[in-house]
């Protein structure tokens, strides 16, 4: 897996063989066979994985003591944010970069579950309080967009270092939510 995020990191994800990527693994091409019908199942392996370890790092950031839900929800948008910036070959195979097949997967599914089930809850005001779709994905969207903002550059000096990034990745939450992204006027506008 590790020698395919390479040759995608160098050439793209379909600036390489199958072939290629044996080799860079040091098997023989015939035993990529065995395991991967195609370049483009290889390449869905590798997102799949990289939702596995995505997952588990989300999963660790809402087992961090939140005062309420929507911190906890915060602290999911930062790490989610966080795994972009450590591994960003691997998440643009996970969301993109031209793969076929990258969500479909269950670790796939089962990572855009969890968030969605973390921002439900975080954008909650109370427990009757219901959340729309539209805005489960557009603060989905601010963290994704965030994530690419960070890893092409985006962020300046802020994006060198995950701290910093985590600091502005909260400073852009805070913004939204003063806007009123988040209250029940608002939300009732929408619906």
């Amino acid at each position: 897996m590790d020698a395919t995020l390479q040759l995608v990191a160098q050439y793209g994800p379909q600036g390489f063989t199958l072939r290629q990527a044996a080799k860079a693994a040091g098997v023989t091409p015939g035993a990529t066979y065995h395991h991967f019908e195609d370049k483009d199942a290889l390449i869905a392996a590798v997102a799949e994985n990289g939702f596995k370890l995505l997952l588990s790092d989300l999963r660790a950031a809402a087992e961090r003591p939140a005062a309420t839900p929507r911190e906890r929800s915060r602290n999911v948008g930062v790490a989610y944010v966080r795994f972009a910036m450590k591994h960003p070959t691997r998440f643009r195979v996970m969301v993109g970069f031209g793969v076929r097949h990258s969500a479909a997967g269950a670790e796939g599914k089962a990572a855009f579950q969890f968030v969605r089930e973390i921002l439900i809850e975080g954008l909650k005001n109370g427990t009757d309080d219901a959340v729309s779709d539209a805005e489960v994905v557009g603060w989905w969207s601010v963290v994704h967009g965030l994530s690419f903002l960070a890893i092409d550059g985006h962020f300046g000096a802020a994006g060198k270092s995950a701290e910093r990034a985590e600091a502005w990745v909260l400073q852009v939450i805070a913004a939204l939510e003063s806007r009123g992204g988040t209250s029940p006027a608002v939300r009732q506008q929408r619906t």
